[in-house]
């Protein structure tokens, strides 16, 4: 999408119901400080999302230990990192009093990562690249999902967004042609046309990132009881979209589906509301 002089990659996020969680217990410091350093266990995304923090609100970390949780796999396209930077900002708001900040957030997500916008409560437009809210949508409209994903880890910083570019650059007309009927589907809230526009979107990407569960799913779908596909784009992660609920005995067919591709799969809830 155009954006200021330039190009960068528009995508709209289908949230899911799964969390990080990040928990900060103060208490008094220790005779070796180093024991309660606030950053020792850190990954790097969090220690950056904490310096960037304390550095825009001007506020000191006091001693203490960090607990974090999550049920997001890491480096499969769903997030994990983002969640992490997220759930920790949420912690040090509430640490500190603090109001949610947009601002402060997009701030600290521009200075780690290209990320999905998660953060949002709402289908939306978003920039990944320059975080930057495009377009907001009517948020009526939830799937039920059957997901799978590769053993193997992918990282962002893997994809860089020059390199995207110049891939989706080949398929510039049809990734246009998507968006707009993307783009009315979530402007009627039609959930069968939502989920054709995903199905279309992972199509095109199998030009440039072949896999052979999504190739599958692709030409069985509608067969197993789906409207549509859904896959990352810079990660391994493929499910299958539903408007309705899996009962016990589309769940086994699910089960067996995957297992004979040599995959595990799972079962949850994505787009709004979750619950």
């Amino acid at each position: 999408m155009p954006h200021d002089g330039g190009s960068r990659i528009g995508l709209v996020t289908l949230p899911v119901s799964r969390h990080s969680y990040a928990s900060y217990y103060s208490k008094p410091a220790p005779a070796d400080p180093s024991d309660a350093s606030p950053v020792a266990h850190l990954t790097a995304k969090r220690r950056a999302a904490l310096e960037c923090y304390t550095r825009l609100h001007d506020v000191e970390l006091p001693a203490g230990r960090w607990e974090f949780s999550s049920d997001l796999p890491v480096g499969k396209g769903m997030s994990s990192s983002t969640a992490d930077i997220l759930a920790l900002i949420r912690c040090l708001d509430s640490l500190f009093d603090h109001k949610d900040d947009p601002d402060t957030t997009r701030r600290i997500l521009t200075a780690i990562e290209r990320s999905d916008a998660i953060h949002a409560d709402r289908y939306t437009l978003y920039l990944s690249g320059a975080h930057v809210f495009v377009r907001d949508y009517p948020s009526t409209v939830a799937f039920n999902v059957c997901y799978a994903y590769d053993e193997h880890e992918v990282r962002t910083e893997d994809y860089p967004e020059t390199d995207l570019l110049h891939v989706y650059q080949d398929s510039a007309r049809d990734y246009a042609d998507s968006l707009r009927r993307l783009d009315e589907a979530l402007t009627d809230q039609d959930g069968l046309a939502m989920a054709r526009e995903a199905t279309r979107s992972a199509e095109l990407a199998q030009r440039y990132l072949r896999s052979d569960l999504v190739a599958d799913l692709l030409r069985d779908y509608w067969d197993l009881g789906g409207v549509g596909v859904i896959r990352a784009h810079t990660g391994t992660v493929v499910g299958l979209l539903s408007t309705a609920d899996f009962d016990a005995t589309t769940r086994a067919d699910l089960c067996r589906y995957f297992l004979l591709r040599g995959y595990r799969c799972y079962f949850t809830r994505a787009g709004y509301p979750l619950v």
